[in-house]
């Protein structure tokens, strides 16, 4: 079995809607730097919302460079990776992997059980997050409608949202099972 990468489901309306609330926020807290500027008057005041628009800034330009860009089931290297846009890549070999399943259960998030998120919408779904029904599991997602659940052992397990959670789910057994039977055959072609 050859490499296979999956594309990202494209945003939810819940995470358009609160990367553009966050963008727009910062974008009306440097109006009054711009009027004060303007108008040539200098004015203390005007620091606390330009910290608060660059904070802001830096928020969406960490969160860009930790979304998902594709899912990937290496067969070659044995491992399943989701790369990034800009931040070192998540690799996770097959022999972590427990299960792999369609995650419709959790379509909600993050609008209740959420106990503790690193990134709850800006660019998708992204961290650690400790859900009250279901424990803890990391997510490199972009849309609840479309989330798999990716079971590992010792490790909490992965969500992500595929553009296409079936076929990726169907993709991933097939190389567990592959893995599986390579593993457990003490004589096969390399």
């Amino acid at each position: 079995m050859s490499d296979t990468s999956f594309e990202i489901a494209p945003f939810d309306s819940y995470a358009e809607r609160i990367t553009t609330g966050v963008a727009m926020l910062g974008g009306i807290m440097m109006l009054p730097a711009l009027f004060w500027f303007l108008s040539d008057l200098r004015f203390s005041g005007v620091i606390f919302p330009v910290a608060i628009a660059v904070t802001l800034a830096l928020w969406l330009l960490l969160n860009y460079a930790v979304q998902p860009v594709s899912y990937e089931i290496e067969m070659t290297q044995d491992r399943f990776t989701i790369k990034r846009r800009w931040l070192r890549n998540v690799r996770i070999p097959m022999e972590e992997i427990t299960g792999v399943s369609v995650a419709s259960a959790l379509a909600d998030v993050p609008r209740r059980g959420v106990r503790q998120a690193l990134n709850v919408g800006v660019f998708g779904y992204h961290g650690l997050f400790h859900l009250e029904q279901y424990g803890a599991a990391f997510f490199a997602a972009t849309n609840r409608e479309r989330l798999v659940a990716i079971g590992r052992m010792g490790y909490p397990s992965v969500i992500v949202s595929p553009a296409r959670p079936r076929d990726f789910v169907e993709a991933l057994r097939e190389a567990l099972i592959k893995r599986t039977n390579v593993e457990l055959d003490p004589v096969h072609e390399s």
